[in-house]
């Protein structure tokens, strides 16, 4: 099953509307085109989404577990099931399935929501008790499956989505927060558990929920996972990767479990390539993935290329262009839900889409940056102490230095970074407007409020961590949610395609978050000790290669080619009460001239003026295109 959507009402006289639950999952049939809706009594209505194919566990959902008394769905793989089933069968259980729905509502009637400790996997689900009339809902630890609810007075509307909400009478319409506006133009999306809608909430990553009579009309969400970075000391540094080739080796088994086809993504870099190593040695025959720009600079397609003739795949490569990338922007805006201004995701959409025509999974490297440390801006954190720790007037002419610096100057980054407490400056991969700048953007500022609130409170749970684990903790609680995931799922899921992260993974986790910092950063490079555990995989130039990302020519493109497209967005928006359109306008001139960088900052300004089009100002056409089926 590959979504799902729906109503619970505390209060058994509230009449359910059908219709309202048919367009909450047409709005979200792209997910899967076989549908099921079900009224299931007088409080509970669900509506869930699957592929065409004959899918068990699809048709079997919603599934009803211990004479009635419990029903459940669930979005997502538990790779462990068998292990459970096998446990449940020895204890006595009667399981007249194969379905892992089943197998999760009788360890929920054993060990009531303490179950979900048991699990290893991806998934979201909802629970329903009808003893109790108790909804218990969960999400995986690393927040891979998405599930976001909307509460209001003895009702919840529950989703895989935001789109659905469209379709929620209870709701009347998307209303734009202006606190998370503020945010967004720091992080470039709006951390969880918020969105940039009022009323609508997202179950954070490795929380659970439950919702009954006896909850005050309020859901009570609990904490149940938290990933924690404590390196275990005196150990011998062999054994450390022997630890690190097994775990994930396993994990990449695991994710390999499924009736249909599976294949992988596979850019020129070390994640993709060891989970595509890994995969072809254990399915021979697996399809490699790869997306490339027709612009030589930014392309991975050659280096793409020879790791899948040494690893000896079958590849499959896409190459696109600007008219590509165009055509499928407003699309890309629509599925992420909440403006998400990451340039990749226009190329992680075009690569589902591919990927869709040949595979219904695809396993992707998702998480290995987090986990082992191989962002770039990681290593800098050795440097910036450095600068951090020379004396106060030093590092006040050094600020003000960096101040004059133009953007984009070699070293001013570096500077500003080595002159700020680290807890003041980082807030992830994405750091776009400082609240100096953001007044000349935004029409509305509340100077009280700093992007500080959403990292701060993470910040004092580490206080005696060191930088590089702090910024590890920080990303694994704020980017990994708001940017990463969130584009492969919802990417993936609007071609009805499931992306699997075998890094992502809690038993990997168990042992990344083990190691010290110097097997992350060693020997001039990142993700050292992960790279070191499979360097007989490939050659020595994958081996040490850098991290690249889905590398797209936004920044060229908007001097050119992209021109006239943004200069079209912006003097139409229709979010003139939000965004300052001639600070936008003078922004793209000096970016068209040369004279100042500043796609990153455009690129946010017309995800959002596109988002809020879609999802606000336009919203009632939005609704007719979803119901004519013209939005997929």
């Amino acid at each position: 099953m590959c979504g799902f959507t729906g109503m619970f009402d505390l209060n058994p006289l509230n009449a359910f509307d059908q219709e309202a639950l048919q367009h909450m999952s047409q709005s979200i049939h792209f997910r899967g085109p076989e549908e099921n809706v079900t009224i299931l009594n007088e409080r509970l209505g669900i509506a869930t989404r699957g592929p065409s194919t004959i899918d068990s566990e699809q048709s079997s959902q919603p599934f009803t577990y211990g004479d009635g008394r419990y029903t459940g769905i669930i979005h997502g793989k538990i790779y462990n099931v068998q292990e459970l089933r096998n446990e449940l069968i020895e204890q006595g259980y009667t399981l007249t399935t194969n379905l892992q729905i089943e197998v999760l509502l009788a360890l929920f009637s054993r060990d009531g929501v303490a179950f979900i400790h048991s699990l290893r996997g991806m998934f979201a689900f909802v629970f329903y008790d009808e003893v109790t009339h108790t909804l218990t809902a969960g999400r995986d630890p690393f927040g891979i499956k998405s599930l976001c609810y909307h509460h209001s007075i003895h009702r919840l509307v529950f989703a895989s989505e935001i789109k659905p909400f469209f379709f929620d009478s209870t709701l009347g319409g998307f209303n734009l927060r202006k606190d998370m506006l503020q945010h967004y133009f720091t992080f470039q999306y709006v951390p969880e558990p918020d969105t940039m809608a009022h009323n609508i909430t997202v179950l954070s990553a490795g929380h659970y929920m439950t919702y009954c009579p006896d909850s005050d009309n309020e859901p009570v969400v609990t904490r149940y996972y938290n990933p924690i970075f404590v390196p275990a000391k005196d150990r011998y540094y062999e054994d450390k990767v022997n630890e690190v080739r097994d775990v994930v080796s396993s994990s990449v088994r695991n994710h390999l479990i499924s009736d249909v086809p599976v294949g992988s993504f596979l850019s020129s870099g070390i994640d993709s390539t060891i989970i595509t190593s890994i995969a072809s040695k254990l399915n021979p025959g697996i399809k490699a993935f790869t997306i490339a720009f027709d612009e030589k600079q930014y392309s991975e397609m050659d280096d793409a290329i020879t790791i899948s003739k040494q690893l000896d795949v079958e590849h499959i490569k896409l190459i696109a262009n600007v008219e590509d990338f165009k055509n499928a922007f407003e699309t890309v805006v629509y599925h992420l839900d909440g403006p998400v201004a990451d340039p990749s995701t226009v190329a992680i959409y075009l690569l589902c889409q591919e990927a869709a025509k040949h595979v219904k999974v695809v396993l992707s490297g998702e998480g290995a940056d987090e986990l082992f440390g191989g962002y770039r801006v990681y290593d800098e954190s050795r440097y910036s102490a450095r600068i951090y720790n020379l004396p106060g007037f030093l590092k006040a002419f050094l600020k003000l230095l960096a101040r004059f610096l133009p953007d984009g100057v070699k070293g001013k980054n570096l500077i500003y970074r080595g002159c700020t407490p680290l807890e003041d400056r980082y807030v992830g991969n994405a750091f776009h407007y400082t609240e100096k700048e953001k007044p000349s953007i935004l029409r509305t500022y509340n100077q009280n409020q700093s992007f500080t609130e959403i990292t701060h409170p993470y910040y004092k749970d580490i206080a005696d961590y060191s930088p590089l684990r702090k910024m590890q903790y920080i990303d694994m609680h704020t980017w990994i949610h708001g940017d990463i995931l969130v584009k492969a799922d919802r990417l993936s899921m609007s071609h009805g395609l499931e992306i699997r992260v075998p890094f992502l993974d809690k038993e990997v986790f168990q042992v990344a978050s083990s190691l010290e910092d110097n097997d992350k950063l060693s020997h001039k490079t990142t993700k050292f000790i992960l790279r070191d555990a499979f360097r007989d995989l490939v050659d020595e130039d994958t081996f040490l290669r850098p991290k690249k990302g889905f590398p797209v020519p936004v920044q060229k493109w908007l001097r050119k080619e992209l021109y006239p497209f943004a200069k079209d967005i912006i003097e139409n928006s229709t979010a003139d009460e939000y965004i300052v359109k001639k600070e936008a306008l003078r922004m793209l001139e000096v970016h068209r001239d040369g004279s100042e960088n500043n796609y990153r900052k455009l690129w946010l300004l017309l995800v959002f003026i596109t988002w809020y089009r879609l999802y606000i100002s336009d919203a009632d056409e939005t609704k007719k295109r979803i119901l004519r089926g013209e939005l997929s």
